[in-house]
């Protein structure tokens, strides 16, 4: 089917405006719910990183069981859930300001469990994708609910801080709860029939823990996702790491206005949507392999242009900007074509674990990044530390070159995976 075929397919429609949605409410809630933690529980520099982590504490501790079990369940039902108990935490944050009973430590947990259940959807929603269309729209499919995701990372921190400015944290909190409850009920409409999940022989003799080893062995042992995962884990720690020392030293050392560093790094979701809305046509003429080649190419160059700002600060803006949004085009580009080949080549019975594992071994890159950016300026100074960041997300595309990656041009079928054994 054509890409006019996914305008008139309801079911994908609905649940693209679902992600969509959802996608949107969550950029909200990430600088809402923080807002509110400062203006009206006075929180501390620590205290506000208890939250981020809070955050992202779910996806490295509950990724790779939750895709086990994800396997063993219809999707569709775990993406309504999770967005009415989502819609449902988020909720109770309003409802205990209104009351002036509202606490960080509500917060601390509110934010940890709508992460548990933001694993769950994530996981689900790329695993439940392949089944509802077919395997020749996945990539125009993926391109799709790409450039909504990069639409609401580029407008969802301007829409909460004018809506924080204008009706309050709170309430802005509120839009956020609504937003998940909009969603699930776009996802409850899908009416296509989910099939059911295979279900091996001796599934009820099988541990959990085999079962994520499977998962986990699945993904290192086929070459083309170990490349893709090396290649976005080396991605995700360059840029993870340069930005956090970019924006101290866009502050500290050359002067910056909150405002101009704003400017920088919009940038980059202006390099996503553009790079989201060409990628389904970039793919077409050069095929999977290659798009996901020069993806990460365009990534590394761009992190590579954030380099020169440390050795020379009098070009500092005219390189921060081009490094942000060359990075910016490459991320859909590399990601859709990725993702794609991922979901077209795991069978459905392993695609929560493998999801689950990919997600795993990459986001885990993010988490080490501010700690070691901290560490590299201790050691080698502020200038060195972004220079080192940057050389290791210009590189990160030779993983790649050791694999069959660059030379596929069309989608290979599906690979199965001996199981694992103790």
């Amino acid at each position: 089917m054509t890409r006019k075929g996914l305008w008139l397919s309801p079911d994908f429609m609905r649940l693209w405006a679902a992600q969509s949605i959802s996608e949107t409410g969550t950029q909200i809630g990430q600088l809402a719910v923080p807002l509110l933690a400062i203006g009206t529980l006075h929180a501390s520099a620590t205290e506000l990183g208890f939250l981020t982590s809070a955050r992202m504490l779910p996806f490295l501790l509950l990724a790779l069981p939750a895709g086990a079990l994800l396997d063993r369940m219809r999707r569709l039902p775990v993406l309504v859930t999770s967005d009415l108990l989502r819609a449902l935490l988020l909720g109770s944050v309003p409802v205990a300001y209104a009351l002036d009973v509202l606490t960080l430590a509500q917060l601390y947990v509110a934010v940890l469990l709508v992460g548990v259940f933001t694993v769950a959807f994530d996981i689900s929603y790329q695993s439940y994708l392949p089944t509802l269309v077919r395997r020749e729209e996945l990539a125009d499919a993926n391109a799709k609910l790409t450039a909504s995701s990069s639409a609401a990372e580029m407008a969802g921190p301007a829409a909460a801080g004018i809506l924080a400015g204008v009706i309050g944290a709170a309430a802005t909190v509120l839009l956020d709860a609504l937003s998940f409850l909009a969603s699930g009920l776009f996802c409850r409409a899908i009416r296509q029939p989910e099939p059911e999940p295979e279900v091996p022989a001796d599934q009820g003799a099988r541990s959990l823990r085999k079962e994520i080893g499977e998962g986990l062995g699945f993904v290192l042992r086929q070459s083309m996702l170990r490349a893709v995962a090396a290649c976005a884990s080396l991605l995700n720690l360059g840029s993870s790491m340069l930005t956090v020392l970019l924006t101290l030293y866009m502050v500290r050392t050359l002067d910056y206005a909150s405002a101009m560093v704003g400017v920088v790094f919009s940038l980059a979701g202006v390099g996503l949507v553009g790079g989201a809305l060409l990628a389904s046509r970039a793919i077409e003429r050069l095929g999977y392999g290659r798009s996901i080649t020069w993806g990460a190419v365009t990534c590394g160059v761009g992190l590579a242009l954030m380099l020169v700002p440390a050795v020379e600060p009098r070009l500092s803006f005219p390189f921060l900007a081009a490094g942000h949004l060359l990075f910016g085009f490459g991320v859909p580009l590399f990601n859709i074509a990725q993702v794609t080949l991922r979901q077209a080549i795991t069978p459905d019975r392993l695609r929560g674990r493998m999801n689950a594992s990919m997600r795993f071994v990459i986001w885990s890159t993010i988490a080490i990044g501010g700690p070691l950016s901290g560490f590299l300026a201790e050691l080698m100074g502020m200038r060195g530390a972004i220079i080192a960041s940057a050389v290791i997300g210009a590189v990160s595309w030779l993983p790649l070159l050791w694999s069959p990656v660059p030379a596929l041009r069309e989608l290979p079928e599906e690979e199965e995976t001996a199981a694992v054994r103790d």
